[in-house]
């Protein structure tokens, strides 16, 4: 998921209808078209949530590091490996 042309760096985006329920820390995401239910910690919420269509990838590991005080290189893998997830998972496109 990572590019080295910022024009055309990818802008991941939230996908289809879905739903969300939570209680207490944990936020379940449920899909309908696939009729998948997924249960998100805080980052992975924080960066499908960022999964706006607008923001891009840098952007949200500026954003994941401001959160969690981590190294902006660290950031940015966790960013890129929470997307590929949710990819996989048909949560953004």
């Amino acid at each position: 998921m990572s590019t080295s042309d910022p024009e055309r760096a990818p802008l991941p985006k939230r996908k289809g209808e879905v739903w969300r329920e939570s209680k207490d820390e944990a936020v379940a995401i449920y899909e309908p078209d696939h009729d998948g239910l997924h249960l998100l910690n805080g980052s992975a919420l924080a960066i499908w949530e960022l999964s706006d269509g607008s923001t891009s990838i840098d952007e949200m590991a500026h954003a994941i590091s401001e959160l969690t005080s981590i190294d902006m290189s660290d950031a940015r893998r966790d960013v890129e490996s929470a997307l590929r997830t949710l990819s996989d998972l048909g949560l953004i496109e």
